[in-house]
């Protein structure tokens, strides 16, 4: 039994040292086959390509002329001439308060407007035909003028107007509420085209300037445009400085008060240079890049100019027409021999 125990032991010892040797034979003729035929690597032609580099916001869209209707008066709500959607045309009378408020004495102003016309009316004839005095005439001028002004400004009050043509974006009111003064209303907006309003770092507002391209994203659909507006200084209340971008609006595709994914082209190179983030290397000599130079890899270094996410531009070191390296990189070194492969 003893003799048969220390037999196993010599057998699996032997195993163990064949299997050993069996092993650096076998490294060592991989090692042997890469310095003879090259370690495999794939290139790729070096070619001119766009390059550019974006800021990403998000912002809510408004119309590019918009206001806020606020009511003048407090009181209760008579009628709504309009609706969410609907087209108006500057002066139209959009929502009214009742004219026989006896706050306002509207009707009085009305009937003393009235009269004050016809009186300056008469006036006019007869100076015109030396029946009256011209003083009399003035008196009876300036208190037409007066009581018109006083009869327009209450009815302004009273009937609220489209300050421009424009579409109805929200009303906020109903027929019947009770308002205070200076209450919201409802939002007209100039649709054709739009605008959002981004809030920007101060490193972000010194790389953007007016005309600018900028894209607004809406639910997948891509919209092309340019910044039109920057801020010359720094919003107290946001901490931060604004930029606004502006957009065509085909067919009013775009809804006001929909939030939109907004970028800005900061910088733009049609003819650039460039490598993927994963391919540039760096020492403590810089950054660099491995390129074909016969059947070896040439370590180069370059000059980096601008990067964005996934890429880097390259200002220095690296042409049209170079071969780079772009599989099989971990393994090179300057002066280490490869093989090309598909």
């Amino acid at each position: 039994m003893k003799q048969l125990l220390k037999l196993i032991i010599l057998i699996a010892g032997i195993s163990v040292i064949v299997y050993s040797c069996g092993g650096d034979e076998k490294s060592k003729s991989m090692s042997e086959l890469q310095n003879a035929n090259g370690i495999p690597v794939s290139v790729q032609e070096v070619k001119e390509t766009s390059f550019d580099k974006e800021l990403s916001f998000f912002s809510k869209v408004y119309g590019v002329k918009q206001t806020i209707l606020g009511a003048m008066v407090g009181g209760r709500i008579e009628k709504i001439n309009t609706s969410i959607g609907a087209s108006v045309k500057k002066d139209q009378v959009l929502i009214e308060f009742p004219a026989d408020a006896p706050a306002l004495s509207f009707e009085q102003a009305k009937a003393g407007y009235e009269n004050s016309k016809k009186t300056y009316e008469r006036m006019k004839v007869l100076l015109e035909s030396g029946e009256t005095s011209q003083a009399a005439f003035d008196g009876a001028e300036t208190k037409y003028f007066v009581d018109k002004r006083n009869y327009e400004q209450l009815k302004q009050m009273l009937y609220i107007q489209a300050p421009f043509d424009g579409i109805i974006s929200d009303v906020q009111v109903k027929v019947g509420d009770n308002v205070k003064g200076e209450a919201p209303l409802l939002t007209i907006a100039q649709t054709y085209k739009v605008r959002a309003k981004v809030w920007v770092t101060e490193r972000e507002i010194n790389q953007i300037r007016t005309g600018m391209k900028a894209t607004a994203t809406i639910e997948g659909r891509v919209y092309n445009g340019r910044v039109v507006e920057i801020s010359l200084g720094m919003d107290p209340a946001h901490q931060a400085f604004y930029a606004e971008v502006e957009f065509d609006n085909p067919g009013n595709q775009i809804k006001i008060g929909v939030t939109a994914g907004i970028k800005i082209v900061t910088y733009e190179n049609n003819k650039a240079i460039t490598v993927p983030r994963h391919l540039l290397k760096s020492d403590d000599k810089g950054q660099y890049i491995f390129l074909l130079n016969g059947d070896k890899a040439e370590k180069r270094y370059v000059t980096v100019k601008n990067e964005s996410g996934i890429e880097f531009e390259i200002s220095d070191g690296l042409n049209s027409g170079d071969k780079l390296i772009v599989k099989g990189v971990s393994q090179l070194q300057n002066d280490t021999k490869v093989k090309v492969i598909q």
